[in-house]
């Protein structure tokens, strides 16, 4: 090999590396701020709760966590409904005439969707509450207190969900 061909390889090798740092740190910075935690702010602002159930011990938070899902997993199709409601409302408001029995009908059904949703979540935290020790429901009270005292920005602490 010659000085020229040494060069070449040399710089796109450099090149090489660093589109792959680049696109390593990337990466990284785009995963980690997936996983920050976030607060959700929807139906019964969830994040409050994974906040208080920290007060709780492992097992009764794996309990709870899981009496949550399994909520959720029978509430999609309210869910759904809820979510294609409110695009319907969007879809009607953004009409040059606007059909205002349409839109309030739309609203309507998104917002009895969502008053049924979170109605079936906190009955499903009413019965795991109702499961716990005395001392665990008042340190859930507790947590759910100092919870709802903080402002709607601020960030919560977040339940590990990926382990179990």
């Amino acid at each position: 090999m010659n000085q020229r061909t040494l060069t070449i390889v040399l710089v796109v090798s450099l090149v090489a590396n660093v589109f792959i740092l680049g696109g390593l740190g990337g990466a990284l910075f785009m995963w980690k701020r997936a996983t920050a935690e976030r607060p959700m702010n929807g139906i019964g602002r969830p994040a409050r709760l994974r906040q208080a159930a920290e007060a709780l011990n492992p097992e009764d938070r794996r309990m709870l966590r899981q009496a949550l899902r399994a909520a959720v997993q029978e509430l999609r199709p309210e869910i759904r409904k809820a979510r294609d409601a409110r695009r319907e409302s969007g879809e009607i408001l953004v009409q040059p005439v606007l059909n205002r029995l349409a839109l309030e009908a739309a609203l309507a059904r998104a917002r009895a969707s969502d008053i049924l949703v979170r109605a079936r979540l906190e009955q499903t935290v009413v019965d795991v509450a109702a499961r716990l020790s005395p001392a665990e429901r008042q340190a859930l009270a507790q947590a759910l207190i100092r919870a709802a005292n903080r402002p709607s920005g601020e960030r919560s602490a977040r339940l590990d969900t990926d382990q179990q």
